[in-house]
């Protein structure tokens, strides 16, 4: 069964899948990244081989909808229990729904202040924050990854209710939480994996694993070796963070954030 890590994009989603990814792999000559692999992305080729005819989504991306479940339960067939990273929305396109209970034994929603998701976007992918802004309001926006392989996205609400509302059994977490009171919340989620497999808690090696997986020891890692994710100029691991908003954001953008996604900012505390 998987369980699922999910969330829109530069929410915190790579540092929480490297936080897990260590405390459970304990082979020391792996670095961090080379640990995170085994969290593998969903939509990935590899998920689809033999599960649907490539040539099929040159013409229509959005056919790729209808061989979600199929792809999963090809990864399923193993009978493992699999962790698997998306930003993909939870919810069903034309009927077809991204997944199903039959496939998912739960999942870790990670959830961060909009206004600091359009500063780390805009980084990330060099674009003005005008567009980044404009894209975490877009309903319809999604990502072509490899072969013509799409996520869909929507916007940061849609992405973030379509998770929210499903009744598998779920930990939503705010990246803040995790950035002000790692140990605690990392707790939390160590103690909510164990709903699914055997995990020990230990205190020392959880602070280990957050020291290793500190966005310091991250970008010297980055630095060093690279780091396959990155898109823009600027580092992966750039800052992470929560309140650089205030003084990158216009007025102007940090009120269109604010007025697009009022209900959700006030009832997770951010307004």
């Amino acid at each position: 069964m998987i369980l699922w890590l999910c969330s829109f994009p530069k929410s915190g989603n790579t540092w929480l899948r490297s936080l897990i990814s260590c405390y459970l792999d304990d082979d020391k000559n792996k670095t961090v990244f080379e640990k995170i692999k085994k969290i593998e992305r969903f939509p990935s080729p590899a998920h689809f081989k033999g599960v649907l005819n490539f040539d099929i989504l040159k013409d229509n991306e959005l056919e790729i909808c209808k061989y979600w479940i199929s792809a999963q339960e090809k990864i399923n067939n193993s009978s493992e229990f699999k962790i698997l990273k998306t930003h993909n929305f939870g919810g069903s396109q034309k009927g077809n729904w991204f997944t199903n209970s039959e496939n998912t034994c739960g999942f870790i929603y990670i959830v961060r202040d909009p206004r600091s998701v359009a500063v780390s976007y805009a980084h990330h992918i060099n674009i003005p924050f005008e567009k980044s802004v404009e894209i975490i309001c877009n309903e319809n926006q999604f990502e072509t990854t490899e072969k013509n392989l799409i996520e869909i996205r929507s916007s940061w609400k849609v992405n973030y209710l379509s998770w929210k509302n499903r009744d598998f059994p779920k930990l939503i977490i705010k990246y803040e939480d995790l950035f002000l009171n790692t140990f605690d919340v990392f707790s939390k989620i160590l103690k909510f994996l164990g709903n699914f497999k055997e995990v020990k808690i230990e205190t020392n090696k959880i602070n280990d694993t957050i020291t290793t997986c500190s966005f310091e020891s991250l970008s010297r890692l980055e630095n060093l070796v690279g780091f396959n994710e990155r898109e823009g100029r600027e580092s992966f691991f750039r800052k992470g963070l929560i309140n650089e908003w205030e003084k990158s954001l216009s007025k102007d953008l940090i009120k269109k954030i604010e007025n697009s996604f009022k209900d959700e900012m006030i009832s997770l505390g951010y307004l």
